[in-house]
């Protein structure tokens, strides 16, 4: 995090290096202190778990590979309650808008203006919200947005992403990767690196230990 005296830090995931480099340029420009860029959410969620590479505001893209910029989002502020997450979209803003201020993020805007990535990123650091393209859809501050998240994190804890568990369970019924990523609309490899991250999560060594691990991580009441 950055210090008194020291440029605001901040954090970018994108699985467009185009797009990060052109977003590094215009943060240093405005006087930012870029501190890393990635493409996978995985990654990104690794970094700001330990301190010394947390930035002040995070930059996080909707749509991304492995996970959705969305459960990125929920998986840091269920652990975090100081950094500032901010979505970015070259969508329209409203079909993120809400699903992202329930996960805990301060803001949206699209990457088509400079100039309101860097308004958005001034109010998160003043401690406010930024989104003036959606008004209907409230954001919370990083705390209150923590705070939430605690009061709902017993109700629907899962140690797999949506995207994780869809994989998994697509590939219990099929067997296959290629037919599992055809119905996922994603490639062969981006369903095998899923999965991969499924059994790490699981402490699983085998698909067929995740799924069995899986299974046993289901209340009764919702077991076949």
């Amino acid at each position: 995090m950055g210090t008194l005296g020291e440029s605001p830090t901040v954090a970018i995931v994108d699985n467009d290096r185009f797009t990060r480099r052109a977003i590094r340029q215009v943060l240093e420009d405005g006087g930012f202190s870029v501190v890393w860029d990635r493409a996978s959410g995985l990654a990104a969620e690794h970094l700001v778990m330990q301190t010394q590479t947390r930035p002040d505001v995070l930059l996080l893209d909707m749509s991304l590979d492995e996970q959705s910029g969305v459960e990125v989002c929920r998986s840091i502020r269920r652990s975090i309650a100081d950094i500032r997450i901010l979505g970015i979209t070259a969508f329209p803003p409203d079909i993120y808008a809400g699903s992202l201020a329930q996960a805990g993020a301060q803001g949206l805007v699209t990457k088509e203006s400079d100039r309101q990535l860097l308004s958005a990123i001034h109010a998160l650091l003043d401690g406010g919200t930024y989104c003036p393209q959606v008004p209907s859809v409230t954001f919370s501050t990083a705390t209150k947005a923590f705070t939430a998240q605690q009061k709902t994190r017993a109700k629907d804890e899962s140690p797999l992403t949506d995207r994780e568990r869809a994989v998994l369970e697509s590939y219990e019924r099929t067997g296959s990767y290629k037919i599992t990523a055809s119905q996922l609309g994603i490639s062969d490899s981006t369903a095998r690196n899923i999965m991969h991250h499924a059994k790490r999560r699981l402490g699983a060594t085998s698909t067929a230990a995740a799924i069995v691990a899986w299974h046993e991580r289901q209340p009764k009441k919702a077991r076949r």
